[in-house]
């Protein structure tokens, strides 16, 4: 365990393994990732648990009961608690996911403007490296209330520089993969709104 740790902060950190060296395994890296987002998830179910206690000592004090809404329900608060233990439940699957998703994209890329490595297993490797490194981006859970931003933050940034460094690509070429999945999103909004104007017009 410690030594999974020990991999993971390294990949964190940017530092590749030297030649000889193990480097952190899938498994271990969506292990160690799922860990950090239980606490994430930790964090969250526990604030609302601070709110509603906040509340309701609020609510019942004549000194500030005047401050608070006569009827208020906490429907907001538990569909963010759904949302994260249901991110939690199926994080490995998400985590596969993801993983695939991104190699499929750097692959992609990588035929498209020509910088496919002639070796296939080195080119994987680099793929593996890049991702351990944006997947890593999750040790910045364990930080309390930033950390989920943070994290979402550091995940494409790191996705960016290592497909610079790792594969060679430019700014705007790597730009282009971080976005793609914003665009796929854009454009199946747009195919799903089309669609329901058009079963619109039809009735």
């Amino acid at each position: 365990m410690g030594e999974s740790l020990s991999l993971f902060f390294n990949a964190f950190r940017h530092f590749p393994a030297e030649d000889g060296e193990r480097k952190i395994s899938f498994f271990e890296l969506m292990g160690l990732s799922w860990a950090m987002h239980i606490i994430a998830a930790f964090y969250s179910v526990f604030a609302l648990y601070l709110g509603v206690k906040s509340y309701d000592y609020l609510s019942s004090s004549k000194d500030f009961s005047h401050l608070m809404l006569d009827s208020f329900n906490f429907t907001l608060q538990k569909w963010s608690m759904l949302t994260a233990l249901f991110g939690v439940v199926f994080y490995p699957f998400i985590f596969q996911f993801a993983y695939k998703f991104w190699k499929g994209c750097f692959k992609f890329y990588a035929n498209v403007f020509e910088s496919m490595d002639e070796n296939k297993a080195l080119f994987e490797e680099k793929c593996d490296d890049i991702l351990s490194t944006a997947f890593a981006s999750n040790l910045l859970l364990i930080l309390p209330i930033a950390g989920t931003i943070l994290s979402n933050i550091a995940m494409p940034f790191f996705i960016f520089t290592g497909l610079k460094r790792k594969l060679g690509f430019t700014s705007l070429q790597a730009s282009l993969v971080v976005i793609t999945p914003a665009f796929i999103m854009f454009l199946l909004a747009i195919f799903s709104a089309t669609y329901f104007v058009f079963l619109f017009t039809l009735i």
